[in-house]
């Protein structure tokens, strides 16, 4: 029997669960003293697919550097762009329907890299198989939640110290 491919969600967070400013910056996350890389280069072993919501997608874009998941299969959700680019398919179709087709066919596992919105899109509708949590040491008050709404349970399966960032490693319960 095949193994089903699994739906990582890894992100950094403050402590009081933003992963962005209100205009989608992360100056907090990347002043943030870090000791290795955090786990990226494992996660990004496991997996041949990113999916991304178009929010996060500009802003990956708009980086001083080249695309860096150029390599992966990239799936960007989208209601106002249609087609392809050369770096990303967008999808405008049930979040639910799309990722189990995903899930079915071969390859490695998926990650999810963000947004908000899409995030919370993924917990409502139980898609998120594993979850990697880097939270960094500082309340920010406002911005863009990871946890607008949601309710679901995860058993904690690691803790790691790394640096002035907490990792947690969640699966789903």
């Amino acid at each position: 029997m095949k193994k089903q491919r699994n739906i990582i969600l890894y992100i950094g967070t403050s402590i009081d669960g933003y992963i962005a400013n209100d205009d989608g910056t992360l100056d907090w996350l990347e002043s943030t003293e870090v000791e290795g890389d955090s786990g990226y280069n494992i996660l990004l072993e496991r997996i041949d697919t990113v999916v991304m919501g178009k929010g996060t997608y500009d802003v990956i874009r708009g980086f001083d550097m080249n695309y860096p998941y150029s390599d992966y299969k990239n799936y960007v959700f989208s209601k106002s762009v249609r087609g392809s680019d050369e770096y990303a398919s967008f999808i405008d179709e049930d979040v639910k329907t799309f990722i189990n087709d995903l899930k079915q066919k071969p390859g490695k596992d998926i990650w999810l890299i963000g947004g908000g919105n899409l995030a919370c899109e993924f917990f409502k509708e139980n898609l998120i198989d594993e979850f990697q949590l880097a939270i960094a040491p500082i309340i920010l008050g406002k911005g863009i939640s990871l946890y607008n709404g949601v309710t679901q349970k995860f058993t904690l399966t690691k803790v790691e110290k790394l640096g002035q960032l907490a990792m947690l490693h969640y699966i789903k319960k």
